[in-house]
């Protein structure tokens, strides 16, 4: 299988001090990291500066590949950024900007009714505003919002009319989704842009949405055929770097986040 460039989420380590994550990523072997906006923009968490930051990056030797996530609200009775307790777009493009971000990761907030139509003019908007950063955007879907699988997301991206939008790929979405990973197998290479890794019970948890945050599994870990995933990417020609998202605070917890990170990264190589 082709050796892609494994990549780090904050957010699988449940976004420790930065300089936490890149004393991980460097143990496990990581080419990159991603970073949360709403947990390390200085106006979220008033920590440190972001010219600190990239100083960190510098020093460590690892780029940030994406800030993790931008989300935009589709359809009627906007409340307002910040959805979800995210940065809003502004400080999301700062970060970008500040440490040298290759792209951005979006997810769309959605009304009740909300439609694909709308759905498909906020993403263009954020891709126009992102080209302006030179970020790639990766739309990122799951069951119960727009797009809800990668059909409807490679529809999105296409209709978009974007020349920086692409797909991203989270295992554990396409695993409990509305879609299939035969869907993979079919998408154009080109297009996904970016894949989170992670594993799944085979029992559907009794609270899908806490174990989504919650009680994700290490690759190898469930049921999920990772190494059919990387195959197809192989397949369709797909360049994407793999990005860690497993989310378990009890094993931060209980292994620390060098130990956690590493076992990870080997339990990632262990597929090809």
């Amino acid at each position: 299988m082709k050796q892609r460039d494994l990549i780090l989420s904050s957010g699988t380590l449940e976004n420790p001090p930065l300089a936490d994550v890149l004393e991980a990523a460097r143990a496990g072997g990581y080419n990159g990291i991603t970073l949360w906006p709403g947990d390390y923009h200085p106006a979220r968490r008033g920590s440190e500066r972001l010219a600190e930051m990239r100083a960190r990056l510098d020093d460590a030797g690892l780029p940030l590949l994406d800030v993790d996530a931008l989300i935009a609200w589709v359809g009627s009775d906007d409340p307002g950024p910040p959805y979800y307790e995210e940065a809003p777009e502004p400080e999301v493009f700062e970060m970008a900007d500040a440490l040298g971000a290759k792209g951005v990761n979006v997810l769309l907030a959605c009304a009740p009714d909300a439609s694909e139509a709308q759905a498909i003019d906020i993403f263009a908007g954020i891709c126009e505003r992102a080209s302006a950063h030179n970020l790639q955007v990766h739309i990122e879907f799951s069951r119960g919002r727009i797009p809800c699988d990668i059909p409807s997301a490679l529809e999105l991206v296409m209709r978009s009319g974007a020349q920086n939008a692409g797909l991203m790929v989270d295992a554990w979405h396409v695993h409990w989704g509305t879609g299939s990973f035969d869907d993979l197998a079919r998408a154009p290479g080109s297009l996904v842009s970016g894949v989170q890794l992670n594993d799944a019970p085979a029992e559907t948890p009794a609270d899908l949405s806490h174990a989504t945050r919650y009680a994700r599994r290490a690759p190898g870990e469930g049921c999920i055929d990772l190494a059919g995933v990387l195959r197809d990417l192989d397949k369709i020609a797909s360049t994407a770097p793999l990005t860690v998202e497993v989310f378990d605070p009890a094993a931060v917890e209980r292994e620390g986040v060098v130990p956690f990170a590493c076992r990870l990264a080997d339990a990632v190589r262990a597929l090809r």
